[in-house]
């Protein structure tokens, strides 16, 4: 081997790229402005850091007051939505009280009908296990908005959620009575089920306040049954956020 081979077979790769006078192309990482950033500022560049690496962390989104409150109110219209199937799945499962209309009247066929309060217990019920969902479904799905904002979002749902389908409950309510009045005399019907232990009227509520009645303005706020799924999902976010072991509770937060 003569020479000139010997000290060509010797030379870096680099070498071999200045003596052909060809640079060698840069690197992905070297053509990044924030590689030149890290680099001055004598940092050492982690891959995993770096979004545009397959397999990194993904890039944490800024965290606002206005998208936190967007999306608390996107989850209390969703949760609002389900008081029509929750509706329809309380008149289906609840048992009714089967009257039968008399001259001028009417009379319950059992003398003390268990269905009266059963009503409100299928309702509760219904209530409980939905919150328990609810809030679960928006603790793993909306890590990055996790907070007292989404919190409120579900509470404001659930409270809603829950008084539309007592408020379908109640125009079926008023359906069956005046089917009864139109019915003959010895016909049978079926009552449907209705929440008895709640008393909501927020006009009359407003007008006890402004004349600086707060009992009754209490009075006329009370929920009974309306605030199950609200308290059952408050419980479980609280629950999952004593859980975590970040103080920000979000996921892509450091520990």
């Amino acid at each position: 081997m003569t020479d000139d081979a010997e000290r060509t077979a010797n030379l870096r790769p680099d070498d071999r790229s200045g003596q052909s006078g060809a640079a060698a192309p840069p690197s992905e990482a070297q053509t990044d402005p924030a590689f030149d950033d890290a680099a001055a500022a004598g940092a050492t560049l982690d891959p995993r850091s770096d979004p545009h690496v397959y397999g990194g962390v993904r890039a944490r989104t800024e965290r606002t007051i206005g998208r936190d409150l967007l999306a608390a109110g996107a989850l209390a219209v969703v949760l609002t939505a389900l008081g029509l199937p929750f509706a329809m799945l309380w008149q289906v499962v609840t048992p009714r009280v089967e009257f039968v209309v008399l001259q001028g009247g009417w009379a319950s066929i059992e003398p003390y009908p268990e269905a009266y309060v059963q009503a409100d217990l299928v309702f509760a019920g219904i209530g409980l296990a939905l919150g328990i969902v609810a809030a679960a479904v928006a603790w793993a799905t909306l890590r990055e908005r996790r907070g007292p904002l989404l919190l409120l979002g579900l509470v404001i749902g659930s409270v809603a959620c829950q008084v539309v389908a007592w408020k379908i409950g109640a125009h079926e309510w008023d359906r069956f009575w005046e089917a009864v009045q139109r019915a003959p005399a010895g016909s049978h019907v079926w009552r449907p089920p209705s929440v008895l232990f709640v008393h909501l009227d927020p006009a009359a509520a407003w007008a006890a306040l402004k004349v600086g009645d707060v009992t009754t303005a209490l009075d006329s706020l009370r929920l009974g049954a309306l605030a199950v799924m609200a308290l059952a999902a408050t419980f479980t976010y609280t629950v999952c956020a004593g859980w975590s072991r970040r103080p920000s509770l979000r996921t892509d937060a450091p520990e």
